[in-house]
């Protein structure tokens, strides 16, 4: 009389397996945040409103830009003289520079200040010298209200700055420690938030694999082979 151990896998068996890979596929659909690659990001469209933060070397806190843009001509980066002033940062003179935005618009700049920033929630710092105009006056020519198409903004990030996308993302090499002027407990609070967070998917990811893989290891089993 033929064993358990001697019989061919069953057609009932087959479909199991196909069955716990089907659960499997569907759970990992469920939870892509888990299994999206790290390096693969999509970039945020050019001519974006972002917020940004900017902090001037030397200084305790930085001044928030919630009306700024990602700009797709730019070749240098712009910030407003009010919020240039607001950063205590230190002011330099330039020889009289033009810069002009995605709309055509020219910025008349004869200053300029070396600051650090990063986007709202990123996990990045950078350097970057803004040029100051007195106003960052934004026409839109897609609109068609006056009060809409002139109005100003915070600052214009050049066109080459870290997309938002890539710094919002995990990082190969993440900052280690605040830049000067950073409050270092909001920063060490950020990275153990999202260290929490990745430990918490990889376990669960670890789970839902071993209760797969042992369900999966019952049924090849059989019947007699369990306990």
């Amino acid at each position: 009389m033929a064993t358990g151990r001697n019989r061919p896998i069953s057609t009932a068996l087959m479909q199991d397996s196909h069955q716990l890979e089907s659960s499997y596929r569907s759970w990992q659909a469920r939870r892509p945040q888990l299994f999206r690659p790290s390096n693969r990001t999509s970039p945020m469209a050019m001519n974006s409103k972002v917020c940004i933060f900017v902090i001037a070397e030397g200084q305790e806190h930085p001044v928030k830009l919630s009306n700024a843009l990602y700009d797709s001509t730019l070749s240098k980066s712009i910030i407003s003289r009010s919020k240039a002033v607001a950063t205590r940062g230190a002011i330099r003179p330039n020889t009289p520079t033009t810069l002009t935005d995605h709309t055509g618009t020219g910025h008349v700049s004869t200053s300029h200040i070396s600051l650090r920033w990063y986007y709202d929630d990123g996990t990045q710092t950078f350097p970057e010298t803004f040029y100051i105009v007195d106003k960052v006056t934004a026409n839109d020519t897609g609109s068609t209200r006056e009060e809409e198409r002139d109005h100003h903004w915070d600052a214009m990030l050049r066109s080459t700055v870290e997309p938002p996308s890539a710094a919002l993302g995990p990082q190969v090499n993440p900052i280690c420690a605040a830049p000067p002027g950073v409050d270092p407990r909001r920063e060490r609070e950020r990275k153990e938030r999202a260290e929490t967070n990745q430990q918490k998917f990889e376990r669960e990811k670890e789970l839902q694999a071993k209760k797969i893989r042992d369900a999966f290891a019952l049924k090849q089993a059989g019947p007699g082979k369990r306990g």
